[in-house]
């Protein structure tokens, strides 16, 4: 049996502490499963009334009889209250396989504001 696991981590600050102040943004991966295949995206949305600048990492890692990692990342800007798809993958899984798929988001100082993961353990 699949067990899967979602962790949704919002307004986390420096080194992984949460922070005292409402979190800028919600980020969230979307995921599709099919047979042999899970396909996942990463949406983020804006809680601030002006723009803002951020920097996102998708890292999807795979284990069991192969394992595989791969990592998407890139800068991107939130208008007010907007909501941007940040990033899609694919990666192929069987039921031996692990899998962790972690989203996060930095603001422009290089802060952890956001991050959302998923993981599978047969």
């Amino acid at each position: 049996m699949l067990r899967t696991l979602l962790t949704l981590l919002l307004g986390v600050g420096a080194a992984g502490s949460l922070p005292t102040s409402p979190a800028p943004c919600e980020v969230h991966l979307v995921l599709a499963h099919q047979p042999q295949l899970l396909a996942a995206s990463g949406v983020c949305h804006s809680l601030l009334d002006q723009p803002a600048s951020y920097r996102y990492e998708l890292v999807a890692r795979r284990w069991g009889r192969n394992s595989s990692t791969s990592t998407q990342g890139g800068a991107f800007e939130l208008g007010p209250h907007q909501e941007a798809q940040l990033s899609k993958t694919t990666v192929n899984v069987g039921p031996a396989d692990h899998y962790l798929l972690r989203l996060r988001v930095y603001n422009a100082a290089g802060q952890l504001v956001a991050q959302d993961s998923v993981r599978q353990d047969p």
